[in-house]
């Protein structure tokens, strides 16, 4: 057993059109007191994945919102740095109960667009959709869970370096994985996403943190603009600057480049808890 170091996150997030599309269909929200925040890329166009993904993004917040946890236990686990949750089974109480909530809370948010869509006359696997990317903070704990699902990425940055905490559901990525023998497939044909299919399982993850570790989750209209060495350097400012401004100079870079899609970044930085 080790003590565990308590920490909070301070977030900053924005939204753009792009430069390209006519509706902004992502959506993301942060809360500071509860140590949440996502972001959701919709799909549909018409369809409605400006309503999908605010549907999906308000349905999540709202349940965990809801989760009262208990009192933090006495006897902490050590943990890896980073575990998948199959890997969870000695976690503390607390992380396995956050676990559960989260992936409760996305298979609610699955089930509402699901029904929307049948409301709408569409068949199983059209109509609108959404991916999500999140995280949240064990409270009292050095600890984040992270989930997603789709091509909305998580990225940390941490003594300099950045790295990707998210692996794409998408076609390419699948492609990539066997070997990349033949013809790639389009990168934005999503595997898993919400609204798409009756039962979709988030991925989850959890990260232990130190302080001064800057977290982004983005949309894919940021990563496929930028590389990750100019998405490096801007959130690098960060971690003394301004998290609105970097929010912002993400923004404008991928705008600067096409601004094809819409782009959606929200910042967290890991400090002690006062």
């Amino acid at each position: 057993m080790t003590d565990q170091a308590a920490f909070h996150l301070e977030f900053a997030g924005m939204s753009d059109v792009g430069r390209s599309r006519s509706r902004n269909e992502d959506s993301f929200n942060v809360g500071e007191d509860s140590g949440l925040a996502l972001v959701c890329d919709g799909m549909g166009g018409h369809a409605g994945g400006d309503i999908a993904s605010r549907t999906a993004a308000e349905t999540i917040v709202d349940f965990i919102y809801e989760y009262e946890p208990d009192e933090p236990d006495d006897d902490d686990d050590d943990g890896d740095e980073e575990r998948t949750v199959s890997e969870t089974a000695d976690l503390e109480p607390s992380v396995g109960r956050s676990i559960a909530t989260i992936r409760a809370a996305v298979q609610l948010a699955n089930r509402r667009l699901i029904a929307l869509n049948q409301e709408r006359g569409f068949p199983e696997g059209r109509g609108m959709g959404t991916t999500v990317v999140g995280l949240w903070m064990v409270e009292g704990t050095d600890k984040i869970v992270t989930f997603h699902a789709g091509d909305s990425r998580l990225y940390r940055l941490r003594g300099g370096e950045l790295r990707q905490l998210t692996r794409d559901h998408s076609l390419y990525q699948a492609w990539l994985d066997s070997g990349g023998h033949g013809n790639p497939p389009h990168k934005n044909i999503i595997v898993r996403a919400l609204g798409t299919m009756r039962d979709v399982e988030p991925e989850v993850s959890l990260q232990t943190v130190v302080a001064d570790d800057i977290y982004l989750l983005c949309s894919d209209g940021l990563t496929s603009m930028l590389p990750d060495s100019t998405i490096a350097e801007i959130v690098g400012t960060s971690i003394a600057g301004e998290l609105r401004e970097a929010c912002g100079r993400l923004i404008a870079q991928a705008n600067e480049k096409g601004g094809h899609d819409n782009v959606t970044v929200v910042l967290a930085r890991c400090a002690p808890a006062p």
